[in-house]
Order: structure tokens, then sequence, then C-alpha cells
């Protein structure tokens, strides 16, 4: 590996280190919101309530540290996979900016029916719970050619795993929102359980894509060239060229 993968590889592993930070932030300050609120997993609101009131700042910046720790690992597999760089960009860039929509844009307060601004969080809110299963499937589809008993493979597992439950539970929250309540919670409980655990699957799974990129960064199996090309050692598949 020469001087220029070499230092490439070393600012790629960094990426995925500091996203793995940020996402501990981010989740360290979901449960911090929730022990102020006083309302543990499941919550008997929707997580997105916890933006109105005199705390709703929390879950402005937590939603933001989140974005941030995503945007990290997009930048971190399109490092290692400029051949997928598509099909991982548009539904992870989605996700991303869903989550920064969500921040600025807060809902309103249940029981009233949702005003323009709690429409659009909403909105919002499915549209990133839809787009991130996509784009972390794509993204784990980087690591499909590595050891079957390595991290990044049995991380792979747990974020597709995770991506298809995500999927289960979100149609089950569309489900709720055309009064299809499959639990007998009611609207509320139902849609608050539903969201709570599509939610919590895909911080899991954001945290197996970052740690599944970082062993496979960290075990030397990648190498990407001047030009962001990802190149494979001998023992794997041969160069593959991006998309254009």
């Amino acid at each position: 590996m020469d001087d220029t993968s070499s230092r490439q590889s070393l600012s790629t592993a960094r990426v995925l280190d500091i996203a793995l930070v940020v996402m501990t932030a981010g989740t360290i300050s979901l449960l911090a919101m929730q022990a102020v609120r006083d309302d543990w997993f499941p919550p008997e609101v929707s997580i997105s309530q916890y933006g109105v009131g005199d705390h709703g700042w929390m879950l402005t910046m937590t939603l933001l540290v989140m974005a941030l720790a995503s945007a990290l690992l997009l930048v971190g597999s399109h490092r290692q996979a400029a051949a997928a760089r598509w099909a991982v960009l548009v539904p992870w860039t989605i996700w991303t900016l869903a989550l920064v929509v969500m921040a600025f844009i807060p809902t309103n307060e249940w029981p009233g029916a949702l005003s323009l601004t709690g429409e659009i969080h909403q909105a919002a809110a499915v549209f990133g719970l839809f787009f991130a299963p996509i784009g972390a499937v794509a993204m784990a589809g980087i690591t499909r050619r590595d050891r079957p008993k390595s991290t990044a493979a049995r991380g792979r597992v747990v974020a597709i795993t995770c991506a298809g439950l995500s999927w289960f539970f979100l149609g089950l929250l569309l489900l709720t929102n055309v009064d299809i309540d499959v639990t007998g919670l009611g609207y509320q409980r139902a849609w608050s359980l539903h969201q709570t655990l599509a939610v919590v699957l895909d911080l899991v799974m954001v945290f197996a894509l970052i740690i599944c990129l970082r062993a496979r960064e960290r075990s030397g199996t990648v190498r990407a060239g001047p030009t962001g090309v990802t190149t494979f050692s001998p023992s794997q598949s041969p160069t593959r060229s991006p998309i254009r």
C-alpha cells in the first residue's frame, strides 16, 4: 500500500471512529431526554413529542447529533466503496436530511390535530424511517465478501436484520395512521410503540454499520486508491470501477 493509500485508509478509520463517538453521544442524549421526561421505553408519547415544551431543545440537539453521526458514516462508506456510492448516497442522504428537518421543525402537542409544522415533522419521520433501511442494506453490501465470522460480516448481519425489522414496524406505524391498530392499544400508544421500536432498531443498525466498516478498515482488507476507487486484496474480488 503506498503512502497516499495509507493516509486515505487512516483518514477513513478516523472518520468512522468519530462517527462512533458522535453516535454514542446521541444515544446518551436520547436517554437523558427520556430521564428528564420520566418516560422510558416504550414511551407513553411519540418520541417526537419530546420536542414540545421547555425541554424541546434536547430533541433538537439529539437529532442533530445523530444526523452528524449518519453523515460521517456516509463519508466512511463512500470511501470504502466508490462503486456503490449512488445506491448508498441517495437513501442515506434522505435519512440524514430527515433528521435535520425533524430537529428544526417540531411537531405539535397531542391530542390536537397536526399543524402544518407537525405534518412536515411527521412526513420527515416517515421518509427517514423508510429510506434508512434501504441505505443501510446497500451500505452493508460493501462487506459481503468479508470472512463470514469476521466482525465486519457479523455487523452486516445485524444491520440487515435491524433494517428489515425497522421496515416491519414502520408498516405497522403506517397502518396505525389509517386506524388499523393490530395491538389494541389505541392510536396514541400504538403509534408511540411502533415508532419507538423502529427508531431503536435504526439506532442499532447505525451502530452496527459503523462498527462493521471500522472493523473492515482496520483489518486492512480495504484499500482506497488516490482516486477514491476501492481496491481489494488479492484474496478478494478484483477492483471495480465506480458507476458513472
